[in-house]
């Protein structure tokens, strides 16, 4: 293959860890089946415009300009037949798009025709009200053709119309299959301002539960693979709409195996990153985190239903363990969930969807290589019920709430309120060593007052809610601030 010209990037998820993407760093892929493999590699293929893995092996679509520069269209055998035959009659066209679900469903769609079988109920229902018997529909919602369709298990999907209409379900809503999936979205729609037209990207594993990217027209993107392609769901989105600054040239964007491409595309360093705060601020930061996730994750804890009892005598064999692929989550254009601080990114966030606190990769290195540049460990945090309700407010350590200034005096006087004024917040958060824009907008999602609310007892909730609301508006200033030094 000679290259990859055309401007769509794609990234398709394929059972077995599989994948295939395009993007403007190139083509990427890994565990592909036989036959598209020897055609990527065969030298017929001089141009990627779409590319689809099914829920089997030699399920797969392939969209491409051939060596004579005209479009073409492959598939596997195992893709439907009523698909099989819809395609063979259609002229091949580089603005196809094919999505193959799980349980032989399917949707093909260009500027002319579609073809769609067994799609989940509802993403069925919202087709047919976008399309009406004299075509899309234009009038009065202008909902128009798709834009974007994905779906996977449990009936999880996202669909969104050429103009911009938008509707998705976030899986079965009594189990936890798509957490990362149902946070990313709820964690969205808790933005100030945020509107569903600034989203430019989102695919769906169709086998896999919970494994998705989804990528916003600001750079801001989220998703979980499997830990072996983390990185290249990372360079992925990083390279969605140009390609990223290199720190030195660049190898081929392509190579002729049957693994991950390897590029030396890398995002340049973010601008937000602040100067390293003391040694005394960091300590006390790090106690601070440490003890509000723990509290955080004892309220969330105590929210999730317990499993009744089995009332049976006779043990029941233990089935072997399901395989869990390991998650990654990035909610940043500029950062990795690796250089991601205790506070936002640790496990025991209530974003988040593991209970116990973890140190960061990048702390962890640091202390193993250089041990006299790191800060002494914090004291350990006691030990919490897993299963108890915020009662209290993670209130800032008294030491850092020293703002002398009358105003902030008088505002932090009131026993109720959060006893901080917006210097102490910041001097604070400039402890984690992570302190910028796209760090402090994860961060006030933790103190959203509908979230926290919902962690903390009855008798608290009110009061509770009123203190974190203070603390989300307190960050809400820093980044308004933030946004301002950015822009002059």
């Amino acid at each position: 293959m000679n290259g990859t010209s055309s401007a769509t990037s794609f990234f398709s998820f394929g059972p077995d860890d599989g994948f295939i993407s395009k993007s403007y760093e190139g083509l990427r892929y890994n565990d592909l089946p036989a036959a598209l493999l020897a055609l990527i590699d065969g030298g017929s293929v001089q141009d990627v415009h779409w590319a689809s893995l099914g829920p089997t092996p030699d399920s797969w679509l392939l969209s491409f300009k051939d060596s004579a520069g005209t479009p073409n269209l492959a598939w596997g055998a195992s893709i439907p037949t009523r698909l099989q035959k819809a395609l063979s009659k259609l002229a091949p066209s580089q603005h196809m798009r094919v999505f193959l679900g799980p349980s032989e469903s399917y949707i093909a769609w260009d500027a002319t025709f579609i073809r769609w079988s067994n799609l989940p109920t509802s993403l069925e229902d919202t087709l047919q009200s976008w399309l009406t018997p004299s075509g899309w529909c234009d009038t009065p919602r202008r909902a128009g053709p798709p834009r974007m369709l994905t779906w996977g298990p449990d009936d999880a999907f996202f669909a969104m119309s050429e103009y911009g209409d938008v509707a998705y379900r976030l899986g079965d809503k009594r189990t936890d299959d798509w957490e990362i999936w149902r946070e990313t979205v709820e964690d969205w729609k808790a933005e100030r301002g945020f509107r569903w037209s600034e989203v430019a990207y989102v695919a769906l594993d169709p086998t896999t539960l919970d494994q998705f990217v989804a990528i916003r027209n600001d750079g801001t993107w989220s998703g979980s693979i499997a830990d072996e392609n983390s990185s290249a769901l990372e360079s992925f989105a990083h390279n969605f709409f140009r390609r990223a600054k290199t720190k030195q040239k660049a190898k081929t964007p392509h190579e002729g195996t049957n693994g991950h491409t390897h590029t030396a595309a890398q995002t340049a360093p973010g601008k937000d990153k602040e100067e390293e705060p003391d040694h005394a601020t960091k300590v006390v930061y790090q106690t601070w985190s440490t003890r509000t996730a723990l509290l955080f994750a004892s309220a969330l804890a105590a929210t999730t239903p317990t499993p009744a009892p089995s009332t049976t005598s006779v043990p029941s064999p233990t089935p072997p363990p399901k395989r869990n692929p390991k998650k990654l989550q990035i909610r940043s254009q500029s950062q990795s969930a690796a250089t991601a601080s205790p506070a936002t990114a640790s496990p025991a966030d209530p974003n988040t969807s593991t209970p116990l606190p973890r140190p960061s990769p990048a702390l962890a290195r640091s202390k193993s290589t250089n041990p006299s540049s790191t800060p002494e460990s914090p004291p350990p945090a006691p030990t919490l019920p897993r299963t108890t309700l915020l009662t209290s407010f993670p209130y800032l350590p008294p030491s850092l709430t020293t703002c002398p200034l009358p105003g902030c005096a008088l505002q932090k006087a009131d026993p109720i309120g959060l006893r901080a004024c917006k210097h102490d917040v910041e001097r604070l958060l400039r402890g984690s060593g992570n302190y910028g824009y796209e760090w402090l907008k994860k961060e006030r999602l933790r103190w959203h007052p509908d979230r926290f609310g919902r962690l903390c007892e009855v008798g608290y909730r009110e009061e509770g809610r009123k203190v974190s609301e203070e603390m989300w508006k307190v960050i809400d200033i820093l980044l308004v601030e933030l946004n301002g030094e950015g822009k002059s």
